[in-house]
C-alpha cells in the first residue's frame, strides 16, 4: 500500500510537469523565406596593433621621414658625380670620402635613433627606392661593407635586408596609413 502511494505521487509530480512544458505545434508560426537588406559595417581599421602601438609607430614614421629626403638628395648627388667618374679607383676613393662626410653629418641624428626607428627607416628606404638598405650598401660600397653593417645592425634587432609590403606586413600598412594621412597630404 505504502509502495502504491509512493508510485501515485510520482507519476502525479511527474504529469504537473508535463502540463506546464511548451507545446511543440508549429501551426502556431508560418515559416516564409525572407531575404534581408544588406548592412555593411563600418569602424576601425581592425589590426593585432593597440592604440598605443599605433600613437607609437606614427611618432617614430614622423620622426624619421627627413632622413629620406636627405638620402634622396645625397643618393642623387653621388649617382651625378659617379657619373662623371670613369676609374675604379675614383670610384672608391669618392665614395670613401662621401661615406666620412655622410658619417660626420648624421652620427648624432642616427645614433640617437631608437631600434624600432632605426627599422622603420629601413622599411621607408625600401619603399621610397624599392631597393632595401642592403643593397643601396653593395652599389655604392660593396659586398663586405654592406655584410659588415648588416651584422651590426642584427645585433640591435634590425635587418637591412627588410622590405616594405602593405599586403603582407600589418605594421607596413599601418606605416602607409600613417604617410597618407600626417606627410603626403
Amino acid at each position: 500500500m505504502k509502495k502504491l502511494i509512493q508510485y501515485t505521487l510520482i507519476i502525479w509530480f511527474l504529469n504537473t510537469f508535463l502540463l506546464f512544458c511548451q507545446s511543440d505545434s508549429t501551426n502556431r508560426y508560418e515559416y516564409t523565406n525572407s531575404l534581408l537588406d544588406e548592412v555593411i559595417l563600418e569602424g576601425e581599421l581592425q589590426t593585432k596593433y593597440s592604440r598605443k602601438d599605433y600613437v607609437l609607430l606614427k611618432r617614430r614614421v614622423i620622426k624619421v621621414y627627413p632622413y629620406i629626403d636627405s638620402i634622396k638628395h645625397i643618393i642623387a648627388l653621388a649617382d651625378t658625380d659617379l657619373y662623371d667618374l670613369s676609374k675604379k679607383r675614383h670610384i672608391r676613393r669618392y665614395t670613401r670620402k662621401l661615406q666620412k662626410k655622410i658619417m660626420n653629418q648624421f652620427r648624432a641624428d642616427v645614433m640617437s635613433l631608437s631600434r624600432k626607428e632605426g627599422v622603420v627607416l629601413s622599411k621607408l628606404v625600401y619603399r621610397e627606392f624599392n631597393m632595401d638598405v642592403y643593397q643601396i650598401i653593395t652599389n655604392y660600397r660593396g659586398g663586405f661593407n654592406a655584410f659588415w653593417w648588416q651584422q651590426l645592425s642584427k645585433l640591435y634587432d634590425g635587418d637591412l635586408k627588410s622590405t616594405f609590403d602593405v599586403n603582407e606586413n600589418d605594421e607596413d600598412m599601418l606605416i602607409e596609413l600613417i604617410l597618407q594621412e600626417h606627410i603626403l597630404k
